[in-house]
């Protein structure tokens, strides 16, 4: 009997660690197939590669500031675009600000409508009232159509990333976008085919 349970205990050992290796290979195959996270580029309004539109804003604090255009100090803008009715909006803002600290982004909130509503959610949020401009020309320029949009420009003026974003990884794909050089995570997509099927 002895003989019997240990023949059958090494039988369930070698059987359980050849469906760890197996399931471990699914986990690597999926990986590969798995598309990365990234912000969703629109298909409307200026695309990554051109200049973002030069516009004069005012910020909530009354101040007239340029969207567009060269960086003076060379650093990366993000433009995010919000609304006080936006609850992804709120909820993703502190995120986006420690985002753009921890990368070193010149952070500027856009919002579009009721001024009252946007001084609060810029104090519930410990938002500067000179980082966040009621701009709805700025929507239009670059035809915001859902939030929360984020635009990042870099330091000549052009846009090198933008997309629809609802998570840290979402605005981690920007960044690497722009490093990689690439359009969005579509047309990472595409060359990852292309590579594939080539």
């Amino acid at each position: 009997m002895l003989l019997i349970s240990q023949v059958m205990l090494w039988v369930a050992v070698i059987a359980l660690a050849i469906a760890v290796l197996a399931l471990a290979r699914q986990v690597g195959v999926l990986h590969e197939r798995i598309a990365p996270v990234g912000a969703l580029a629109l298909g409307r309004g200026p695309q990554t590669g051109e200049a973002a539109p030069r516009l004069t804003v005012r910020t909530l604090a009354g101040d007239a500031l340029e969207i567009g255009g060269p960086q003076p100090g060379g650093a990366l803008r993000l433009l995010f675009f919000v609304s006080p009715t936006c609850p992804i909006c709120k909820s993703l803002l502190p995120t986006v600000k420690a985002f753009a600290q921890s990368e070193h982004l010149d952070l500027l909130l856009v919002g579009d409508g009721d001024l009252q509503q946007q001084r609060q959610m810029a104090a519930r949020h410990d938002v500067a009232l000179e980082r966040f401009v009621n701009a709805p020309e700025a929507g239009r320029a670059f035809q915001v159509a859902k939030l929360p949009y984020a635009v990042l420009v870099n330091e000549l003026g052009v846009i090198a990333a933008q997309g629809l974003v609802n998570s840290r990884e979402h605005l981690e794909s920007l960044i690497s976008a722009h490093e990689l050089g690439l359009r969005s995570v579509q047309d990472y997509l595409a060359r990852q085919r292309a590579a594939s099927s080539g």
